[in-house]
């Protein structure tokens, strides 16, 4: 369940390389049975997620390497959240694929019948805000984790006479 909405944020990373590979023939039974998949799990509105977080990040940077040019930033990151939106659906399509490749139209019936249940409606309405929670969590321990490796391995990093970027 978390699953396919982590997929659609690492999908967004790398959608244009998966993208240029050549789909492989699927049932199409079970690819329309996926992409019913993907609605009734949120998965394409954590996808518009994902891309709001994208957007408001490069805002940001816009924002720092150009001050007092607002009304062009809002353009420009309005231009771009309408790439992006047109975007979602050749991905989503994508993805569709990719469950049906793996999974039978008669298996994700039975896993999007979950979604149509009340925990499972629960876990559509909770999932951007967990999503949301996890990464922050994630990020947390991912720097916590590689600064203590490092000094940890800082020994063996100079005995071979190797040195780390300084960022």
């Amino acid at each position: 369940m978390r699953f396919s909405a982590l997929l659609v944020s690492v999908a967004f990373a790398f959608a244009a390389p998966a993208l240029a590979q050549a789909p492989k023939p699927v049932d199409p039974a079970a690819l329309a049975q996926a992409k019913v998949f993907l609605e009734k799990s949120g998965s394409a509105a954590v996808g518009q997620q994902m891309a709001g977080a994208l957007l408001n990040a490069q805002k940001a940077t816009l924002e720092q390497a150009n001050p007092g040019k607002t009304a062009e930033i809002n353009e420009v990151i309005g231009l771009m959240q309408a790439e992006f939106a047109k975007q979602l659906p050749p991905m989503i399509d994508a993805i569709a694929a990719v469950y049906a490749q793996h999974f039978t139209a008669a298996e994700l019936t039975q896993v999007t019948a979950f979604y149509d249940s009340p925990v499972g409606r629960k876990m559509v309405k909770e999932m951007p805000q967990i999503l949301s929670e996890s990464m922050t969590v994630a990020q947390t321990f991912g720097q916590k984790i590689a600064m203590e490796v490092m000094i940890k391995l800082q020994p063996e990093l100079e005995k071979r006479k190797l040195k780390m970027n300084k960022t």
